[in-house]
């Protein structure tokens, strides 16, 4: 991971966490990513919001999906209107906190196999707001069964965005600077673990291999390569947390068939070594 190009920004120790923020942008953000998922429920102003190279227009009561490692940004002016609640997920807790019947973390993975990350609810949307609110209130006021009455409502409303996802699946449009390559992102994003080489990715979409590598960098910050081991550390650290292969099968089955490179590079990306992440995870 080339930090200096594509940044990390912010960090999530709890289960989850919630901002209710009303104040304008002081600044434009950058491409950046998370290691935790991230809801943004749009209350209102001015704004869009750009998610995998995508950018939508958003309306009050607009929802974004941002699954851990997908690169994204706000698309408000500094100074604008600019309403909205975030809530941080840790991918962890709601594996945890799912079952087989019911994951918590199933919008995320149909906002990525979809390939679309903005959600318009209809009828779904008095109830979304509802329970966000709730959610927002019973964070806020210590109590008896605080942290349960909380870890119920976010799981309610959860539920509430995956039947509305389901109830709408187009979503809303969006829109790129550069189509050819928004569609290169959107293939590496479904595609992780595929062992690809620049040189195959630019004859697939009939480009040269120069001019995709200097534009992607260009609209992301971000080189190809960098793009694609970003991709392939978020599924390591999904095996490592929840199977028992070892680190050369977890490698493989993320595209990487040299074991010293994926050691490489997941220490670049996370600061310690796959076996160190694993021991760390587990509590040992």
């Amino acid at each position: 991971m080339e930090q200096q190009e594509y940044a990390q920004r912010g960090y999530l120790r709890e289960d989850f966490r919630l901002f209710h923020l009303k104040g304008a942008m002081e600044e434009q953000l950058d491409w950046h990513y998370h290691t935790f998922h991230k809801l943004i429920f749009f209350l209102g102003g001015q704004s869009g919001y750009g998610v995998e190279g995508r950018s939508y227009p958003l309306e009050p009561g607009d929802v974004i999906l941002v699954p851990q490692g997908c690169v994204h940004r706000p698309e408000a002016a500094p100074g604008a209107p600019y309403e909205r609640v975030i809530l941080y997920l840790s991918p962890d807790y709601l594996a945890r906190a799912g079952t087989a019947e019911c994951p918590l973390d199933s919008c995320f993975t149909l906002a990525t196999a979809r390939f679309r990350f903005v959600l318009r609810p209809q009828e779904e949307r008095q109830a979304l707001r509802r329970t966000l609110f709730a959610l927002e209130s019973a964070s806020a006021q210590p109590g008896f069964g605080q942290e349960l009455l909380a870890k119920s409502l976010l799981t309610q409303l959860l539920i509430l965005l995956r039947r509305a996802m389901d109830a709408q699946p187009q979503a809303v449009e969006s829109l790129a600077s550069d189509e050819k390559i928004a569609a290169i992102m959107q293939y590496l994003s479904q595609h992780p673990t595929e062992s690809v080489s620049i040189d195959d990715l630019a004859a697939r979409f009939y480009i040269s291999k120069y001019h995709m590598s200097r534009e992607f960098k260009k609209a992301f910050g971000i080189t190809v390569g960098s793009y694609v081991n970003s991709q392939r550390i978020t599924k390591a650290k999904e095996l490592l947390r929840f199977s028992d292969q070892q680190i050369e099968a977890i490698a493989r089955a993320c595209g990487i068939e040299d074991n010293s490179y994926f050691n490489k590079v997941f220490q670049k990306a996370e600061g310690i070594t796959a076996r160190e992440y694993r021991r760390k995870w587990r509590g040992q």
